[in-house]
């Protein structure tokens, strides 16, 4: 029995995938940052330059995501009343973007944690926590 469920639309797809794959540079960056934090070769950074790096990370993800949306399904499309009056169709393409944008969102945040979680977890750092409890 053929499925009722109508594929989605080109840009809605492409969208999609734009969005996973953005998510998935985010999240790697994010793992190779947080092994040279934890290791010691980001030469001793602040909590203030962890979150920096943490912002610089997702702000080029966003940037990669921007450039591998189609034309016409940015953020930019959705500006404007020309955005409300579109077909019923045009609700696909937008539903897409809020979820790319929430998926976004969710990375950074998980890729802002995990940067703090290493930072905190330094050798240098573990040592000096112990020798203050005791």
């Amino acid at each position: 029995m053929p499925s009722a469920r109508r594929p989605p639309s080109p840009e809605a797809a492409a969208l999609r995938a734009a969005a996973e794959g953005s998510r998935g540079q985010l999240r790697d960056q994010a793992r190779r940052q947080a092994r040279r934090i934890r290791s010691g070769a980001a030469d001793e950074p602040t909590e203030a330059d962890v979150t920096r790096m943490a912002e610089d990370i997702t702000a080029a993800a966003r940037a990669r995501l921007d450039a591998a949306t189609p034309p016409g399904a940015g953020p930019a499309a959705d500006a404007g009343p020309a955005a409300d009056a579109g077909p019923a169709t045009d609700a696909e393409p937008r539903a897409a973007r809020r979820e790319a944008a929430m998926l976004m969102a969710a990375t950074a945040r998980e890729a802002g944690a995990l940067l703090l979680k290493a930072w905190r977890s330094r050798p240098g750092e573990a040592a000096g926590r112990r020798r203050w409890r005791r």
